[in-house]
């Protein structure tokens, strides 16, 4: 495996790993309870990253297939893409962003369900990156509605990134619930 795509995948799991950590801590009983600032649910959290990387899968996959089919040329840098999408942002979790509505979350979708989807959808993505070593996929590029065209290696390291962002968002979100849970206690 060339190192870009050892590097890339070994970020991808760090921040799964991190995911699956900060999901399996959360209180089932506040998993669907909205935070103060309306922003997502733990629960809508994850089902939008569900949504988004099976989305994500698909599209590389169809890209590395896309080409195969076209003759696009071997690899010809094996230069990190680490950083490639820094000016984005992606993984900031202070900046507001809109999903459109094809990835926009299902209410009440259980967080066991979202977590099993991320589960069958990583390996989907690395497998299509993989099928696709040696060709030049920096080249083939799809549009993104907030970063504009980005490439198949910039696609799977968005869905890390995007992760991230929705891990910290996640953390916030369970911080206000919990806040909230304990303002209305009653003092006993």
């Amino acid at each position: 495996m060339r190192q870009q795509l050892a590097e890339l995948f070994s970020y991808m799991d760090e921040t799964r790993d991190k995911l699956v950590g900060t999901a399996q801590s959360i209180n089932p009983a506040f998993a669907g309870v909205r935070p103060k600032q309306d922003g997502w649910t733990a629960e809508e959290n994850l089902a939008h990253l569900a949504i988004v990387e099976d989305r994500v899968s698909r599209l590389v996959a169809w890209g590395v297939d896309w080409a195969k089919t076209n003759g696009i040329g071997p690899e010809t840098s094996d230069e990190s893409i680490m950083s490639s999408l820094d000016e984005h942002g992606v993984a900031d979790a202070t900046v507001k962003m809109q999903a459109p509505p094809t990835v926009a979350p299902p209410e009440g979708r259980p967080i066991d369900e979202s977590l099993t989807s991320l589960a069958a959808s990583r390996p989907r993505l690395k497998e299509a990156l993989i099928a696709g070593q040696g060709l030049d996929l920096s080249s083939v590029k799809r549009g993104h509605q907030a970063l504009g065209d980005i490439n198949l290696y910039q696609w799977a390291l968005f869905v890390a990134q995007h992760e991230e962002r929705h891990r910290r968002q996640i953390e916030k979100a369970m911080g206000e619930v919990t806040a909230m849970a304990a303002e209305s206690a009653p003092i006993v």
